[in-house]
């Protein structure tokens, strides 16, 4: 069973003293209330806990936020603590271009802590990812490989999008006929 560092949730999100929550705020995972308890080279655990926003209506966590935890804290220990905007580094990013999970478990309590291991490294690098239910038992595992790019120069952020189109289709509505 893993040991969890102090943390509550507030406003649907978990602080403690650990997280380096503030190098994160722009992320899935904030999104969805989670954040980053350590972050080092090759290495990063984080938490999500169970809220609404999070659950499927059986009162566990809903799959897509099992993988967003996984993919954070896998891109995290990536990276390292040597966190700066990533469209402002010279560092490379790793963009996820496979992931393979599998569920194990659910948890109908939270939170959830995931922690990532990477395996290989270069342009071409590799991460092992689990995440863990509440209790230490393995709710997931990840294997993910991510392609590292300079996002100065490539990256769909540079590509040049349409402008959106003043026609666009309005929202079906029911009628009462």
């Amino acid at each position: 069973m893993i040991q969890l560092p102090p943390y509550v949730v507030q406003d649907g999100r978990a602080t403690g003293v650990l997280l380096v929550a503030d190098k994160y705020k722009w992320t899935m995972l904030s999104a969805l209330g989670g954040d980053m308890l350590e972050v080092k080279e090759g290495y990063a655990r984080g938490v999500l806990p169970l809220t609404e926003a999070v659950m499927q209506p059986t009162g566990v966590f809903h799959a897509g936020a099992i993988v967003t935890i996984a993919d954070e804290v896998a891109s995290a220990a990536i990276h390292g603590n040597d966190w700066q905007s990533p469209t402002e580094s010279d560092k490379l990013f790793p963009y996820s271009i496979q992931i393979s999970v599998n569920l194990i478990s659910n948890d109908p309590l939270g939170p959830l802590t995931a922690e990532a291991r990477v395996l290989r490294r270069g342009r071409i690098t590799v991460v092992d990812t689990t995440v863990f239910t509440c209790d230490g038992q393995t709710a997931a595992v990840m294997r993910s490989t991510h392609m590292m790019v300079n996002l100065k120069t490539t990256g769909p952020h540079k590509r040049k999008t349409a402008k959106p189109s003043a026609e666009l289709p309005t929202k079906p509505t029911m009628s009462a006929d």
